[in-house]
């Protein structure tokens, strides 16, 4: 009995903590002069790829077909994206 109590309860806990692995990735809306080159420059200090390998995943990401972009598309990079948790609360409970 107590064996199938702890079970239940590290099952308990395991599914709890247990959130989604999945990345959220950063949205960027393309701006006149940005190039996919460009912007794996830009952002190389927050991803981990060579410039070809961020071209590559922003192509297949957002089913480009060519590395020509055009001012105003939004694309996903390969970032992670910055969120805001508004369900946190301050110790007062404000």
């Amino acid at each position: 009995m107590l064996l199938l109590a702890v079970m239940i309860a590290s099952a308990a806990l395991y599914f709890s903590f247990a959130g989604s692995d999945e990345t959220v990735y950063q949205a960027i809306k393309v701006a006149k002069g940005d190039s996919l080159w460009s912007l794996a420059e830009d952002y190389q200090e927050l991803h981990k790829m060579d410039q070809i390998e961020f071209i590559k995943w922003v192509q297949d990401e957002n089913n480009l077909i060519t590395t020509k972009i055009v001012p105003g598309e939004e694309l996903t990079i390969p970032v992670p994206a910055v969120t805001s948790d508004s369900s946190l609360q301050l110790a007062d409970g404000e």
